[in-house]
């Protein structure tokens, strides 16, 4: 008889990955400085309604968004409940939120400036917790025990399913070697280990942002892959101007999973 294969440990794949893609966490600061930018602001685009089309808020009294932003999820949901706890670590964010909520007068957003790592016992449990697009931490099992601990019905996430629109295509152009980040593979994995029985669905795919010129696609490029010799520069130029598909993806970028799961029974 053939022995079976030991167990996978998920938690520990998940970390050797993100190690493997050269990962490093932004810190706070990165965050504040895009919060200050003049103009800018996380936009509500078709990922927004979509998440929010499938988050199931009928008999909710409170939600928990962890990475919150600018209150992209947040301000929409205080509207169908009670209460919303708002958690982000960029003090420059929770700034953006801050506005939003005087702006519109609004009386029901308690803003936390805490990180996945931080102790949140002071944060109140919620009937749901979700956390949209702010799953990718050095240690994705403790986070996704910590969002479940704190929901007391339900939790919901937005998880990559796989690159944005143009990475593959840019990578093989300039030769560079490119491991895929973790997709939400792990997230539902580590949930069946946890005991859970998660519910997956599928976002729309975002399409690629066409009005990026040469420029800015050379700035996107070059956060992505490190510094480009002239001759490098020129094929990008190139690819750009062969076809307006040409573009990198808009923020968010790829196919989104949402995946939920119940924290009780």
């Amino acid at each position: 008889m053939t022995a079976l294969p030991p167990p996978i440990d998920h938690a520990a794949r998940y970390r050797q990955h993100l190690q493997a893609c050269g990962y490093t966490p932004k810190p706070a600061s990165a965050w504040d400085a895009r919060a200050a930018q003049s103009g800018w602001k996380r936009r509500h685009d078709d990922y927004s309604d979509a998440f929010l089309a499938r988050l199931d808020l009928r008999g909710v009294d409170s939600v928990l968004d962890v990475g919150c932003g600018p209150g992209l999820l947040s301000l929409p949901i205080a509207a169908r409940v009670r209460q919303v706890h708002a958690l982000d670590y960029s003090p420059g964010m929770l700034d953006g939120l801050r506005a939003a909520i005087a702006r519109d007068g609004i009386d029901n957003i308690q803003p936390w400036q805490l990180a996945w790592d931080d102790d949140w016992s002071a944060v109140p449990r919620c009937d749901v917790a979700i956390a949209s697009r702010s799953l990718m931490v050095p240690d994705l099992a403790q986070a996704l025990a910590k969002l479940d601990a704190h929901a007391r019905r339900r939790a919901c996430i937005a998880f990559a399913t796989g690159p944005r629109a143009g990475v593959t295509e840019l990578a093989a152009l300039l030769g560079r070697a490119w491991i895929l980040m973790p997709d939400h593979r792990y997230p539902i994995n580590l949930l069946l280990d946890m005991g859970r029985e998660p519910r997956v669905d599928y976002l729309p795919l975002s399409l690629p942002d066409r009005e990026r010129d040469a420029e800015e696609l050379l700035q996107q490029v070059e956060s992505l892959f490190g510094g480009l010799t002239p001759a490098e520069q020129q094929s990008v130029r190139t690819w750009h101007a062969a076809s307006p598909d040409n573009r990198l993806g808009l923020a968010p970028t790829r196919r989104w999973a949402f995946i939920w799961w119940e924290t009780t029974g």
